[in-house]
């Protein structure tokens, strides 16, 4: 039995994940925004999978504040994470600052499981096989890093902030595969869902949340990706992503621009 967090898991993608991963037998960490849709969600799973064992965590995750708050509660009581999933994510239709004055999108998109990862690290490091699952998009491939214009200084567009966003994933996983060679750390490509986002941002609707799990569980537990780490996956295959995310400078910088922006909420620097 594996333990697994689950950013994002009350609904959507992360629910589905959630119930999946708790229906094979492994323990998972549900990660919502606020007591009550986490404590619905973990009723929801266990009315479903009465033998689930299942914790709850908080933190809305444009507040870096309550993100350490969470990996310190998680540090805590958990002896080990074996599989961290990156899942949680938002589209905004406006451009909206956090109260650390960053772009909505960019903070809970990247900035968040940039600092969650770095924080959770000392708890993944005692698995003896821990893994990184970062939700990307292929929206990445329209992505670009401009450090002039992070939070949309310059002007901002609701889909080029979600596709920058997306792009950042795909080069935070493979830098972090870099980093800490013993985590297996991917990224992803969940199809074209059906979920609230997809609808906010895109007026469509798409796959079923079933279709949409399958990668990122496949991920999280398939001993076939045992020791694969850095790649960029869709269906369930590792697939080359756009160049700008094989960019090894670009992915450090974009490192020590993530490091700096979270600095005071970080203990260590992960080299």
């Amino acid at each position: 039995m594996k333990t697994l967090l689950v950013t994002g898991a009350t609904d959507g993608i992360g629910l589905e994940i959630a119930k999946e991963l708790a229906g094979s037998g492994h323990k998972v960490v549900l990660h919502g925004r606020n007591e009550e849709k986490v404590l619905h969600t973990r009723a929801v799973i266990a009315h479903s999978t009465p033998n689930a064992v299942l914790h709850t965590v908080q933190a809305d995750l444009s507040d870096p504040a309550a993100i350490c708050r969470m990996a310190q509660e998680l540090n805590a009581h958990l002896p080990q994470l074996d599989v961290l999933i990156n899942n949680a994510g938002v589209y905004m239709p406006e451009r909206k600052l956090t109260k650390d004055g960053f772009e909505m999108t960019l903070a809970v998109n990247h900035l968040a499981p940039f600092l969650l990862t770095s924080l959770l690290l000392p708890l993944l490091k005692k698995s003896a096989e821990p893994r990184v699952v970062t939700v990307s998009s292929v929206a990445h491939m329209s992505g670009r890093i401009e450090f002039g214009n992070m939070n949309g200084e310059r002007g901002f567009d609701a889909y080029h902030a979600y596709a920058n966003s997306k792009l950042a994933n795909a080069l935070f996983a493979c830098e972090l595969a870099r980093r800490v060679p013993r985590l297996c750390s991917n990224s992803l490509h969940p199809g074209v869902i059906d979920t609230k986002l997809l609808h906010a941002g895109f007026d469509m609707t798409g796959d079923t949340v079933s279709t949409g799990a399958r990668t990122p569980v496949y991920l999280a537990v398939s001993p076939d990706v045992k020791g694969i780490s850095g790649k960029y996956f869709d269906r369930c295959a590792a697939v080359q992503p756009a160049p700008f995310a094989l960019d090894r400078r670009l992915a450090q910088q974009l490192w020590t621009w993530s490091e700096n922006a979270v600095r005071a909420y970080l203990p260590f620097t992960v080299k």
